[in-house]
């Protein structure tokens, strides 16, 4: 099992996102660029770093954001026990859609391959999408447990 915190809340949830970028923001940048970047503006929001566990590029690389033993700052009331994983997006996320419609192939599947890895390692049962828990489009699509498990 993975626990986050001093009081060791076991992750048990997912919870995918996009990050608020334009399409083409991610041209040029490698992974740890995006992450850095990501890091930037959170600090900005008054946060200690980035809020995201992960990030995925969309050529399907995985930057590292907050270790997975710390409880993240991805989705209010709801980073206890959770794993926040971002999608930088090739498009504008302006509509809730298919995630193909966001993402790269290559990247949905990376997705999903590092989500089945920590469903190896702890016990997810949930994967819910930042739209589950607020009134936002992020990530762009409705997420389904089992298409991502």
């Amino acid at each position: 099992m993975i626990f986050q915190g001093s009081k060791q809340y076991p992750v048990t949830e997912v919870v995918l996102h996009t990050s608020a970028t334009p399409a083409g923001w991610w041209i040029g940048k490698t992974v740890h660029q995006m992450v850095d970047e990501i890091d930037h503006w959170h600090k900005g929001n008054g946060w200690r770093g980035i809020g995201y566990h992960r990030v995925f590029a969309p050529d399907g690389s995985i930057g590292i954001g907050r270790s997975i033993y710390d409880i993240g700052a991805h989705v209010a009331g709801h980073n206890r026990g959770t794993i926040g994983i971002c999608m930088v997006p090739t498009a504008w996320v302006d509509r809730i859609g298919k995630p193909e419609d966001f993402y790269t192939d290559v990247q949905i599947e990376a997705v999903r391959a590092y989500i089945r890895e920590l469903a190896g390692l702890t016990a997810i049962s949930k994967v819910s999408g930042h739209n589950d828990y607020a009134n936002k489009l992020c990530p762009g699509f409705k997420v389904q447990t089992e298409d991502w498990l």
